[in-house]
């Protein structure tokens, strides 16, 4: 049987705080391992308590929920964090998703939705509404800072590598890639997470927008 998804809850309404914690021992496969209603509570769990996803607001008492995410993703970037957010902050996905955030939902998405999100970002999946997730890949496509450094980082790829970031720019999930390729989703996250490094961003969405301006493409990758 497989271990149970650790979740860390940080928001600044301790009732929401309480109550999902509560909803979320309700089901199977997760266990909530901390709880926290203002920022620098929530850093203070980072080094307290063991998780593998974050379900984070964004408006901490005034202070911005990203810092914490920030931080937690600096300690170990395979972090998983979801944004559960209750106001219209669709203007920081953006900024979110460079930072390596992949879950992105409102507060008014069922229990069931919730668990889903948190389980798919512990296993390296990214969820994120279509329609958001769009506008952040186009927005990535055309932004025009990003250093010439990063594509020639796809140069630095091992064959292995650019067959994984194929399958990331075909929209596969790890494990769907792992049983592609015959490896571990394990090892499919080690060589993701080698990918971020050589292309210096932090998200596998950032990496899939450099791989479509370099011409990357699955079919390119995984048929030669």
């Amino acid at each position: 049987m497989p271990a149970p998804t650790r979740v860390l809850v940080v928001d600044d309404h301790e009732v929401f705080v309480d109550a999902l914690a509560v909803c979320l021992g309700d089901f199977d496969g997760v266990v909530v391992t901390g709880t926290a209603t203002s920022l620098e509570a929530g850093m203070r769990l980072l080094d307290q308590a063991a998780y593998d996803v974050m379900v984070l607001d964004l408006d901490l008492g005034g202070e911005d929920g990203l810092r914490l995410a920030r931080e937690a993703l600096r300690i170990n970037p395979a972090t998983g964090v979801v944004v559960a957010t209750g106001m219209d902050a669709t203007d920081r996905i953006v900024e979110a998703v460079q930072l390596g955030v992949r879950g992105w939902i409102t507060k008014t998405v069922t229990p069931e939705d919730l668990v889903d999100a948190i389980k798919g970002v512990a296993r390296g999946e990214t969820r994120i509404p279509a329609d958001l997730l769009a506008g952040v890949l186009v927005s990535f496509s055309r932004d025009q800072r990003a250093p010439l450094e990063q594509v020639q980082g796809i140069r630095d790829l091992t064959t292995r590598e650019l067959e994984v970031l194929g399958c990331l720019v075909e929209g596969m999930s790890r494990t769907e890639i792992g049983e592609l390729l015959h490896v571990s989703p394990n090892t499919v996250r080690t060589h993701v997470q080698s990918i971020l490094h050589k292309l210096k961003v932090h998200s596998a969405l950032a990496a899939v927008a450099i791989a479509r301006r370099a011409g990357v493409t699955g079919e390119s990758v995984l048929t030669s």
